[in-house]
């Protein structure tokens, strides 16, 4: 399982315990804007990684900037959001190196 992988499932978890938390409660709407926000980071970071993939494998695409040094940003960002699971059993230690 990839770090990507995992934080979709985990997401898609935190999305449903949102949901089942009654309609105006407490922190209902902040907890499924969090997944959301979430979900744009990890968006960026699987278009940067496909940037800098496009790159190495000679297809040609031009990507502006360095988009290397705009993938280790982005794979930086989605390894805080996957320590936030450090207890999951899928989790993978190997992601905080």
């Amino acid at each position: 399982m990839t770090i990507v992988e995992f934080l979709k499932a985990r997401l898609d978890e935190d999305e449903r315990a949102s949901k089942a938390v009654p309609v105006g409660s407490r922190g209902r709407e902040r907890a499924l804007a969090e997944v959301a926000a979430k979900r744009g980071i990890l968006q960026g970071y699987t278009e940067a990684h496909g940037a800098s993939m496009r790159i190495i494998d000679g297809s040609g695409a031009r990507v502006e900037g360095d988009p290397w040094s705009e993938l280790l940003a982005w794979r930086s960002a989605i390894k805080h959001l996957a320590a936030v699971y450090r207890g999951h059993p899928h989790y993978d230690p190997s992601w905080e190196k």
